[in-house]
Formats: C-alpha cells, sequence, structure tokens
C-alpha cells in the first residue's frame, strides 16, 4: 500500500515519525530507569528476558525500546497527520513537540504520585490501585512499580489521543476572517 503523500510532505512526515518516536523512546528509558530504581526484580524476574543483559540501565534501555519504538514512529505518523490535515495553516514540528514533551512530563507527575498513592495504601493494609491479580507479588517495590506501569498503559494512551484530537480540531477548524 503506497500513501499518496505529496513529495514536498515526504521530508516533514519522516521528521514528525522520527522525532516524536525518539521523544516516546526518551520518556519511556527515563520511566523504566525510574521502575528499575524502585524495584530491580520488577524488568530482572517479571518480565521475559530479550537479551542476556544485567546492567540495569541497558535493561531498562531495551525494554523502553521494545515498547515504544513502533508505537512511537506510529503516533509520529499521526501526529503528522492532526498538525497538517485542515484549514489552517500546519503546525511546526518544534511546536507540535514542545507540548507534547511538555504532556509527558505531566503525565509522569501523574503516574508518580500514582506510584505514591500505592505506596500509602499498602502501608496503611489498604489493597492496591489494581485488582491483586494485576500483580505478581505484593511487596512494596513491585506493588509501587507495577502501579505505576498500570497506570502508564492507561494513562499515555488517553492522554496522547487527546492530544492528537484537540490538535486535529484545532486545525480543523475555519481559519477567522
Amino acid at each position: 500500500m503506497r500513501l499518496p503523500i505529496p513529495e514536498q510532505e515526504r521530508r516533514p512526515l519522516a521528521r514528525f515519525m522520527l522525532a516524536f518516536a525518539s521523544l516516546i523512546l526518551a520518556w519511556a528509558f527515563l520511566h523504566d530507569l525510574y521502575l528499575i530504581g524502585v524495584e530491580p526484580r520488577h524488568f530482572t524476574e517479571y518480565h521475559r528476558p530479550l537479551l542476556p543483559l544485567e546492567r540495569h540501565g541497558l535493561l531498562a534501555l531495551q525494554y523502553a525500546s521494545v515498547a515504544t519504538l513502533g508505537p512511537g514512529l506510529a503516533f509520529g505518523f499521526l501526529a503528522w497527520l492532526a498538525c497538517r490535515a485542515g484549514a489552517r495553516a500546519p503546525v511546526p514540528l518544534s511546536s507540535a513537540l514542545g507540548g507534547f514533551a511538555l504532556l509527558l512530563i505531566a503525565i509522569e507527575v501523574l503516574l508518580l504520585a500514582f506510584g505514591a498513592l500505592a505506596r500509602a495504601r499498602l502501608a496503611a493494609g489498604l489493597p492496591p490501585l489494581y485488582p491483586t491479580a494485576a500483580y505478581p507479588d505484593l511487596t512494596p517495590g513491585i506493588v509501587v512499580t507495577q502501579t505505576i506501569n498500570l497506570s502508564a498503559y492507561l494513562v499515555a494512551p488517553a492522554a496522547g489521543t487527546l492530544y492528537l484530537l484537540l490538535r486535529f480540531l484545532n486545525r480543523a477548524r475555519p481559519m477567522p476572517n
């Protein structure tokens, strides 16, 4: 299948895809680096091994890459569409990427708050935020890291969809006279 993308838009499309994939990968790497710092067993015992890596930073990079590279490229394509479709002038990559970077920071702050809430609930003798079947064990580190990870799988796609929708709706509005 070949998409009818004009020649002058192919380079911007490639830049959008690579830039968004790189930003998402960087976020996921830092996110996973934090998780492995909180509880290494989150990756060493409870993730399927991919490569025979033992260094925590490399494990975090490995799992972040596998989890986000493809979706990041797809998101970059959708961001390009949302920033180019409609009646208004195209949104430049720097503006689109800057807004998305702020969104990723807000997402991570929210995820860390979920992790802190999970830790507080566990300390108070309350059940975790998600059904206990979603946790491989109920030790404090795993409850915190798994709560953050589960929350990421819920919050990040919802926030990304909202980002794309708002970008598209803003561009689809008619230009003011």
